[in-house]
C-alpha cells in the first residue's frame, strides 16, 4: 500500500518572472524569520514583517487583511 501524497506540478502555472521570484523569496524568508521569533497570529506576522521591512508587492506595509489576502493568493 502506498500512502504517499501525490503532488502535481504544471510548468504552465509557474511564474518565472525574476521580480516575482525575488518577492516570493523575500516574503518566505521574512515569514520564516518572524515565525521563528514566535509570531502566531496574522497581526503578529504583519507587525513582524513590517519591522524587518518586508513589504507587499506594491511596497506597502502589511495589514492583517492584506497579508491574509496575499497568503490566500500564493496558496494556489
Amino acid at each position: 500500500m502506498n500512502d504517499a501524497i501525490a503532488f502535481s506540478f504544471d510548468p504552465h502555472d509557474y511564474n518565472a518572472d525574476p521580480v516575482e521570484i525575488a518577492y516570493r523569496n523575500a516574503l518566505g524568508d521574512g515569514l520564516e524569520r518572524v515565525l521563528g521569533q514566535g509570531a502566531d497570529t496574522l497581526a503578529d506576522l504583519a507587525r513582524g514583517l513590517n519591522a524587518i521591512d518586508v513589504t507587499d508587492r506594491g511596497g506597502k506595509t502589511w495589514t492583517e487583511d492584506s497579508l491574509q489576502d496575499e497568503l490566500r493568493r500564493l496558496a494556489w
